[in-house]
Protein backbone atom coordinates (compact mmCIF):
# COMPACT_ATOMS: atom_id res chain seq x y z
CA UNK A 1 0.00 0.00 0.00
CA UNK A 2 1.32 3.44 -0.90
CA UNK A 3 2.20 5.30 2.30
CA UNK A 4 3.21 8.71 0.97
CA UNK A 5 1.71 11.33 -1.30
CA UNK A 6 2.88 14.66 -2.70
CA UNK A 7 0.45 17.50 -2.21
CA UNK A 8 0.26 21.26 -1.72
CA UNK A 9 -1.48 23.02 1.14
CA UNK A 10 -2.12 26.71 1.64
CA UNK A 11 -0.77 28.57 4.64
CA UNK A 12 -4.38 28.97 5.73
CA UNK A 13 -4.69 25.15 5.90
CA UNK A 14 -1.85 25.05 8.43
CA UNK A 15 -3.49 27.86 10.45
CA UNK A 16 -6.82 26.00 10.55
CA UNK A 17 -5.15 22.72 11.62
CA UNK A 18 -3.30 24.57 14.36
CA UNK A 19 -6.47 26.26 15.59
CA UNK A 20 -8.27 22.90 15.73
CA UNK A 21 -5.43 21.20 17.59
CA UNK A 22 -4.70 18.94 14.63
CA UNK A 23 -1.17 20.18 13.97
CA UNK A 24 1.77 18.88 15.96
CA UNK A 25 5.00 20.78 15.39
CA UNK A 26 7.46 18.30 16.80
CA UNK A 27 11.25 18.42 16.78
CA UNK A 28 11.35 14.66 17.34
CA UNK A 29 13.06 13.88 14.04
CA UNK A 30 15.24 16.94 13.63
CA UNK A 31 17.67 19.26 15.41
CA UNK A 32 16.30 21.69 17.98
CA UNK A 33 17.80 24.67 16.20
CA UNK A 34 16.36 28.14 16.73
CA UNK A 35 16.19 30.50 13.79
CA UNK A 36 17.54 34.02 14.06
CA UNK A 37 15.21 37.00 13.51
CA UNK A 38 16.93 37.56 10.15
CA UNK A 39 16.23 34.00 9.03
CA UNK A 40 12.57 34.33 9.99
CA UNK A 41 12.18 37.62 8.13
CA UNK A 42 13.88 36.19 5.04
CA UNK A 43 11.42 33.28 4.98
CA UNK A 44 8.43 35.64 5.17
CA UNK A 45 9.89 37.78 2.39
CA UNK A 46 10.25 34.63 0.28
CA UNK A 47 6.53 33.99 0.66
CA UNK A 48 5.53 37.60 0.01
CA UNK A 49 7.55 37.53 -3.22
CA UNK A 50 5.89 34.22 -4.18
CA UNK A 51 9.16 32.31 -4.34
CA UNK A 52 9.19 28.54 -3.63
CA UNK A 53 10.09 27.06 -0.26
CA UNK A 54 11.73 23.65 0.26
CA UNK A 55 9.32 20.74 0.62
CA UNK A 56 7.91 19.94 4.06
CA UNK A 57 7.33 16.40 5.38
CA UNK A 58 4.17 15.69 7.38
CA UNK A 59 3.07 12.45 9.00
CA UNK A 60 -0.71 12.16 8.93
CA UNK A 61 -2.36 9.75 11.37
CA UNK A 62 -6.14 9.20 11.47
CA UNK A 63 -7.87 7.80 14.53
CA UNK A 64 -10.58 5.45 13.16
CA UNK A 65 -12.75 5.94 16.26
CA UNK A 66 -12.74 9.73 16.45
CA UNK A 67 -12.13 10.17 12.72
CA UNK A 68 -9.67 12.89 13.71
CA UNK A 69 -6.51 13.33 11.62
CA UNK A 70 -3.36 14.57 13.35
CA UNK A 71 -0.62 16.10 11.22
CA UNK A 72 2.87 15.95 12.66
CA UNK A 73 5.62 18.10 11.11
CA UNK A 74 8.61 15.79 10.88
CA UNK A 75 10.73 18.01 8.64
CA UNK A 76 10.15 21.74 8.27
CA UNK A 77 9.11 22.60 11.82
CA UNK A 78 11.04 25.89 11.90
CA UNK A 79 9.41 27.05 8.68
CA UNK A 80 5.92 26.30 9.98
CA UNK A 81 6.66 27.80 13.40
CA UNK A 82 7.89 30.96 11.70
CA UNK A 83 4.84 31.26 9.46
CA UNK A 84 2.38 30.73 12.33
CA UNK A 85 4.28 33.18 14.53
CA UNK A 86 4.20 35.86 11.83
CA UNK A 87 0.46 35.46 11.26
CA UNK A 88 -0.03 35.97 15.02
CA UNK A 89 2.02 39.20 14.86
CA UNK A 90 4.98 37.56 16.58
CA UNK A 91 7.56 39.60 14.66
CA UNK A 92 8.00 42.19 11.94
CA UNK A 93 9.49 41.85 8.47
CA UNK A 94 12.94 43.41 8.25
CA UNK A 95 13.58 46.31 5.88
CA UNK A 96 16.79 44.48 4.94
CA UNK A 97 14.65 41.98 3.05
CA UNK A 98 11.59 43.93 1.98
CA UNK A 99 11.70 47.71 1.57
CA UNK A 100 7.96 47.93 0.86
CA UNK A 101 6.68 46.03 3.89
CA UNK A 102 9.72 46.25 6.17
CA UNK A 103 8.86 47.14 9.76
CA UNK A 104 5.31 45.74 9.46
CA UNK A 105 3.54 43.04 11.41
CA UNK A 106 1.19 40.70 9.55
CA UNK A 107 -1.85 42.67 10.74
CA UNK A 108 -0.34 45.85 9.34
CA UNK A 109 0.03 44.51 5.80
CA UNK A 110 -2.51 45.66 3.22
CA UNK A 111 -5.56 43.39 3.25
CA UNK A 112 -4.94 42.09 -0.26
CA UNK A 113 -1.36 41.19 0.68
CA UNK A 114 -2.61 39.31 3.74
CA UNK A 115 -4.99 37.39 1.49
CA UNK A 116 -2.26 36.41 -0.95
CA UNK A 117 -0.07 35.34 1.98
CA UNK A 118 -2.77 32.99 3.29
CA UNK A 119 -3.25 31.49 -0.19
CA UNK A 120 0.47 30.76 -0.66
CA UNK A 121 0.91 27.03 -1.31
CA UNK A 122 3.48 24.90 0.49
CA UNK A 123 4.75 21.71 -1.15
CA UNK A 124 4.32 18.74 1.17
CA UNK A 125 5.22 15.07 1.16
CA UNK A 126 2.47 13.46 3.20
CA UNK A 127 3.50 10.30 5.07
CA UNK A 128 0.38 8.25 5.79
CA UNK A 129 0.29 6.18 8.99
CA UNK A 130 4.06 5.67 8.85
CA UNK A 131 5.99 4.32 11.84
CA UNK A 132 8.95 6.16 13.40
CA UNK A 133 11.49 3.67 12.06
CA UNK A 134 10.14 4.16 8.53
CA UNK A 135 10.43 7.93 8.81
CA UNK A 136 14.04 7.59 9.92
CA UNK A 137 14.63 5.35 6.92
CA UNK A 138 13.14 8.00 4.61
CA UNK A 139 15.53 10.64 5.94
CA UNK A 140 18.49 8.28 5.74
CA UNK A 141 17.72 7.71 2.06
CA UNK A 142 17.29 11.44 1.39
CA UNK A 143 20.61 12.21 3.08
CA UNK A 144 22.32 9.57 0.94
CA UNK A 145 21.96 11.88 -2.04
CA UNK A 146 22.67 15.18 -0.32
CA UNK A 147 25.82 17.07 -1.27
CA UNK A 148 28.07 18.67 1.33
CA UNK A 149 27.76 22.45 1.30
CA UNK A 150 30.70 24.41 -0.04
CA UNK A 151 31.85 27.63 1.65
CA UNK A 152 29.62 29.93 -0.40
CA UNK A 153 26.57 27.73 0.23
CA UNK A 154 27.34 27.89 3.95
CA UNK A 155 27.39 31.71 3.76
CA UNK A 156 24.01 31.55 2.02
CA UNK A 157 22.61 29.44 4.85
CA UNK A 158 24.17 31.53 7.63
CA UNK A 159 23.52 35.13 6.59
CA UNK A 160 20.36 36.97 5.53
CA UNK A 161 21.32 40.65 5.56
CA UNK A 162 22.32 43.46 3.24
CA UNK A 163 25.65 42.04 2.09
CA UNK A 164 24.16 38.70 1.09
CA UNK A 165 21.23 40.42 -0.62
CA UNK A 166 23.60 42.50 -2.75
CA UNK A 167 25.77 39.49 -3.63
CA UNK A 168 22.86 37.45 -4.92
CA UNK A 169 21.12 40.36 -6.62
CA UNK A 170 24.19 41.24 -8.66
CA UNK A 171 25.05 37.60 -9.31
CA UNK A 172 21.57 37.05 -10.72
CA UNK A 173 21.54 40.29 -12.70
CA UNK A 174 24.58 39.08 -14.65
CA UNK A 175 23.53 35.44 -15.11
CA UNK A 176 23.52 35.80 -18.92
CA UNK A 177 26.92 37.50 -18.80
CA UNK A 178 28.45 34.61 -16.81
CA UNK A 179 27.08 31.89 -19.05
CA UNK A 180 27.43 33.52 -22.48
CA UNK A 181 31.05 34.44 -21.78
CA UNK A 182 31.81 30.95 -20.44
CA UNK A 183 32.98 32.28 -17.11
CA UNK A 184 30.69 29.84 -15.30
CA UNK A 185 28.66 26.87 -16.46
CA UNK A 186 25.13 26.31 -15.20
CA UNK A 187 26.51 23.53 -12.99
CA UNK A 188 28.97 25.95 -11.38
CA UNK A 189 26.22 28.51 -10.91
CA UNK A 190 24.07 25.89 -9.20
CA UNK A 191 26.88 25.58 -6.64
CA UNK A 192 27.06 29.40 -6.30
CA UNK A 193 30.45 29.92 -7.95
CA UNK A 194 29.30 33.21 -9.46
CA UNK A 195 28.19 34.40 -6.01
CA UNK A 196 31.61 33.49 -4.66
CA UNK A 197 33.28 35.70 -7.30
CA UNK A 198 30.79 38.52 -6.78
CA UNK A 199 31.52 38.35 -3.05
CA UNK A 200 35.19 38.99 -3.76
CA UNK A 201 34.44 41.84 -6.17
CA UNK A 202 32.17 43.62 -3.67
CA UNK A 203 34.77 43.22 -0.91
CA UNK A 204 37.47 44.72 -3.15
CA UNK A 205 35.22 47.69 -3.95
CA UNK A 206 34.44 48.19 -0.26
CA UNK A 207 37.75 47.67 1.50
CA UNK A 208 40.39 46.84 -1.07
CA UNK A 209 41.97 43.56 -2.11
CA UNK A 210 41.44 40.84 0.49
CA UNK A 211 42.02 37.11 0.72
CA UNK A 212 39.10 34.86 -0.14
CA UNK A 213 39.46 33.45 3.37
CA UNK A 214 38.24 36.75 4.84
CA UNK A 215 34.81 36.64 3.17
CA UNK A 216 32.96 35.52 6.30
CA UNK A 217 34.08 38.69 8.10
CA UNK A 218 32.45 40.90 5.49
CA UNK A 219 29.18 38.97 5.40
CA UNK A 220 29.01 39.55 9.16
CA UNK A 221 30.22 43.16 9.15
CA UNK A 222 27.73 44.36 6.52
CA UNK A 223 24.85 42.07 7.48
CA UNK A 224 22.69 44.63 9.30
CA UNK A 225 24.28 47.95 8.28
CA UNK A 226 25.53 48.65 4.74
CA UNK A 227 25.07 52.36 4.21
CA UNK A 228 26.72 52.80 0.80
CA UNK A 229 25.32 49.64 -0.78
CA UNK A 230 23.45 51.56 -3.50
CA UNK A 231 26.63 53.34 -4.57
CA UNK A 232 28.62 50.09 -4.59
CA UNK A 233 25.88 48.38 -6.59
CA UNK A 234 25.84 51.16 -9.20
CA UNK A 235 29.65 51.17 -9.50
CA UNK A 236 29.84 47.40 -9.89
CA UNK A 237 27.13 47.41 -12.55
CA UNK A 238 28.94 50.18 -14.42
CA UNK A 239 32.19 48.19 -14.32
CA UNK A 240 30.52 44.99 -15.51
CA UNK A 241 28.87 46.90 -18.35
CA UNK A 242 32.23 48.42 -19.26
CA UNK A 243 33.79 44.96 -19.50
CA UNK A 244 30.95 43.89 -21.77
CA UNK A 245 31.49 46.92 -24.00
CA UNK A 246 35.26 46.44 -24.16
CA UNK A 247 35.13 42.77 -25.14
CA UNK A 248 31.82 42.28 -26.89
CA UNK A 249 31.63 38.67 -27.98
CA UNK A 250 35.38 38.07 -27.58
CA UNK A 251 35.50 37.64 -23.80
CA UNK A 252 34.49 33.97 -24.01
CA UNK A 253 37.64 33.19 -26.01
CA UNK A 254 39.89 35.48 -23.96
CA UNK A 255 42.19 34.52 -21.11
CA UNK A 256 40.34 37.13 -19.06
CA UNK A 257 37.34 34.81 -18.75
CA UNK A 258 39.13 32.67 -16.13
CA UNK A 259 38.14 33.63 -12.59
CA UNK A 260 41.61 34.83 -11.41
CA UNK A 261 42.10 36.94 -14.54
CA UNK A 262 38.55 38.28 -14.48
CA UNK A 263 39.08 39.37 -10.89
CA UNK A 264 42.22 41.26 -11.93
CA UNK A 265 40.46 42.84 -14.92
CA UNK A 266 37.45 43.95 -12.87
CA UNK A 267 39.51 45.42 -10.02
CA UNK A 268 41.76 47.29 -12.47
CA UNK A 269 38.84 48.87 -14.34
CA UNK A 270 36.98 49.63 -11.11
CA UNK A 271 40.08 51.34 -9.73
CA UNK A 272 40.38 53.51 -12.82
CA UNK A 273 36.87 54.90 -12.49
CA UNK A 274 36.05 54.72 -8.79
CA UNK A 275 39.20 53.85 -6.87
CA UNK A 276 39.96 50.67 -4.93
CA UNK A 277 40.63 51.37 -1.23
CA UNK A 278 44.28 50.99 -0.20
CA UNK A 279 45.37 50.62 -3.83
CA UNK A 280 48.28 53.06 -3.96
CA UNK A 281 48.47 53.32 -7.72
CA UNK A 282 47.54 56.34 -9.86
CA UNK A 283 44.23 56.20 -11.67
CA UNK A 284 42.37 58.09 -14.36
CA UNK A 285 38.65 57.95 -15.09
CA UNK A 286 37.96 56.24 -18.41
CA UNK A 287 36.41 58.39 -21.14
CA UNK A 288 35.02 57.41 -24.52
CA UNK A 289 38.23 58.44 -26.28
CA UNK A 290 40.22 56.04 -24.04
CA UNK A 291 38.25 52.96 -25.12
CA UNK A 292 40.32 52.08 -28.24
CA UNK A 293 43.55 52.37 -26.24
CA UNK A 294 42.18 50.20 -23.45
CA UNK A 295 40.98 47.54 -25.87
CA UNK A 296 44.42 47.44 -27.48
CA UNK A 297 46.16 47.25 -24.09
CA UNK A 298 43.96 44.40 -22.90
CA UNK A 299 44.64 42.54 -26.14
CA UNK A 300 48.37 42.98 -25.49
CA UNK A 301 48.00 41.61 -21.97
CA UNK A 302 45.94 38.70 -23.24
CA UNK A 303 48.67 37.85 -25.75
CA UNK A 304 51.20 37.38 -22.91
CA UNK A 305 49.39 34.17 -21.96
CA UNK A 306 49.95 32.82 -25.47
CA UNK A 307 53.75 33.19 -25.43
CA UNK A 308 55.80 29.99 -25.53
CA UNK A 309 58.41 31.58 -23.30
CA UNK A 310 57.44 34.20 -20.76
CA UNK A 311 59.80 37.22 -20.64
CA UNK A 312 61.27 38.02 -17.24
CA UNK A 313 59.24 41.24 -16.83
CA UNK A 314 56.00 39.25 -17.10
CA UNK A 315 57.00 36.29 -14.95
CA UNK A 316 55.49 37.49 -11.64
CA UNK A 317 52.27 38.51 -13.36
CA UNK A 318 51.80 35.11 -15.00
CA UNK A 319 52.75 33.37 -11.76
CA UNK A 320 50.04 35.36 -9.93
CA UNK A 321 47.41 33.97 -12.30
CA UNK A 322 48.34 30.36 -11.57
CA UNK A 323 49.64 30.01 -8.01
CA UNK A 324 47.70 30.85 -4.80
CA UNK A 325 45.44 33.01 -6.95
CA UNK A 326 43.04 33.97 -4.13
CA UNK A 327 45.73 35.08 -1.67
CA UNK A 328 46.40 38.81 -1.23
CA UNK A 329 49.96 38.90 -2.70
CA UNK A 330 48.90 37.14 -5.92
CA UNK A 331 45.81 39.29 -6.28
CA UNK A 332 47.75 42.51 -5.72
CA UNK A 333 50.43 41.51 -8.22
CA UNK A 334 47.83 40.64 -10.85
CA UNK A 335 45.71 43.75 -10.34
CA UNK A 336 48.66 46.12 -10.08
CA UNK A 337 50.11 44.86 -13.36
CA UNK A 338 46.86 45.50 -15.24
CA UNK A 339 46.27 48.87 -13.55
CA UNK A 340 49.77 50.05 -14.48
CA UNK A 341 49.29 49.03 -18.10
CA UNK A 342 45.92 50.79 -18.31
CA UNK A 343 47.18 53.98 -16.71
CA UNK A 344 50.20 54.02 -19.01
CA UNK A 345 48.09 53.73 -22.15
CA UNK A 346 45.68 56.44 -20.95
CA UNK A 347 48.47 58.96 -20.25
CA UNK A 348 49.33 59.28 -23.92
Amino acid sequence: MKNFDSRTYSINDFIEWDDRGQLEISPKFQRRSVWSPQAKSYLIDTILKDKPLPKIFIRATTDPKTKKTTREIVDGQQRIRTILSFVKDGFKISKVHNEEFGGMLYSELPEEVQGEFLKYEVAVDLLLDVQDRDILDVFARLNTYSVSLNKQELFNAKYFGYFKQLVYKLSGDFYTFWTENRIFTDTKIMRMSEAELMTDLIIAALEGIQSKKSADKFYSKYDEVFENRKEIEANIKATMDLIGNLFGATLKTSNFRTVPNFYGLFVALYHMNFGIPNMELPRKAITEKDIPKIINTLEDINSIFELDEIPKEYFEFIKSTKDATTDVPARKTRCSFIIAKLYECMKD
